[in-house]
């Protein structure tokens, strides 16, 4: 990233840290006992803290767009001015902000009511509300400067920045370019950016790190951690990055056997001819082939030699 993509990064993650701190000071003013305090006291100070944040994060985005135009000198022509006001006191889904914060204290409820100390249960609806008040106060930004792009016609779109450390998802989409009118895929809490670029920029390719190259910038603790240990350890055999990560998408992993299993990119379009055995389901579009693919986890935790473990992470399409 360059000093301008780094001082916008870090803008953007002490506001979100000040709207993180004061939902915490908040939060430690709720009654367990008497949840009517949240509506009267805790909610109230919780809303207000993360709307000034989205303010704040917001009126950084043209600043930090109109930066990286001169940056590339490029001319500012907008047909439209950021209203920086217009993105406070909402969600990213268009709920508004309280009735999304209640959401945390529904979590504590619940936990009290399947037998969680309250201390516990304090706990886990802090959690709950953290990831709300930090997740949100980022999608500001991150919308923000998306719009504020939009405007300039010298912008075609945008790039994905990644801050290591980071999770494997995010870290397979490091340097992808999107066009100015794609969302930004991301997860709760997620902290990664997106660096405005020009159509001159856009014709030289991805500035930043590539997934390859952050994942050697980690160490194997943060690997394990970002990709699962054995997942970590198949990448570093050398299976493809990107098929590792999806091959443990939400509905593609399942059981038989005490055995992990995919059904990511089992499809003829994706390694099902290489697997073999295709036949098409009722109400299928592609023909999907029979041959149970293990996850690549599953290959390494059940191969302790490394040319046999190479063999198989080919065989099943995680290398190339």
């Amino acid at each position: 990233m360059t000093p301008l993509d780094t001082q916008q990064y870090t803008a953007q993650q002490v506001t979100i840290r000040q709207a993180v701190e004061q939902a915490q000071t908040a939060w430690t003013r709720l009654d367990v006992t008497d949840l009517e305090s949240w509506e009267a006291d805790v909610r109230p100070q919780v809303v207000t803290a993360v709307e000034q944040a989205q303010a704040q994060a917001a009126g950084l985005a043209q600043s930090y767009v109109l930066g990286t135009l001169a940056a590339a000198a490029a001319v500012s022509a907008p047909m439209g001015l950021l209203v920086a006001g217009a993105f406070v006191g909402m969600a990213a889904n268009g709920l508004l902000l309280a009735p999304l914060l209640d959401f945390a204290v529904g979590y504590l409820r619940r936990a009290l009511d399947l037998g969680a100390a309250p201390s516990d249960a304090r706990a886990i609806g802090l959690h709950r509300l953290l990831t709300y008040v930090s997740t949100e106060v980022a999608d500001t930004g991150r919308l923000a400067v998306q719009i504020a792009a939009t405007v300039e016609p010298e912008i075609a779109g945008y790039e994905r920045t990644v801050v290591l450390p980071a999770c494997g998802r995010c870290v397979i989409l490091s340097g992808r370019l999107y066009r100015y009118s794609q969302g930004f895929l991301r997860h709760p809490r997620c902290d990664c950016g997106m660096k405005p670029v020009t159509h001159d920029q856009w014709g030289t390719g991805p500035a930043s790190a590539a997934p390859g190259t952050l994942f050697e910038r980690m160490t194997r603790a943060q690997q394990a951690k970002a990709f699962g240990a054995d997942a970590a350890e198949a990448i570093r055999a050398g299976a493809d990055m990107s098929r590792v990560v999806n091959a443990r998408r939400k509905g593609a992993v399942y059981t038989a056997g005490g055995y992990e299993f995919t059904h990511e990119a089992t499809t003829k379009r994706g390694v099902g001819r290489q697997l073999g055995e295709l036949s098409k389901r009722p109400g299928s579009r592609y023909s999907r082939s029979r041959v149970d693919r293990p996850t690549p986890a599953q290959l390494v935790n059940a191969t302790d030699d490394r040319a046999e473990l190479v063999h198989q992470l080919k065989r099943f399409g995680y290398i190339r």
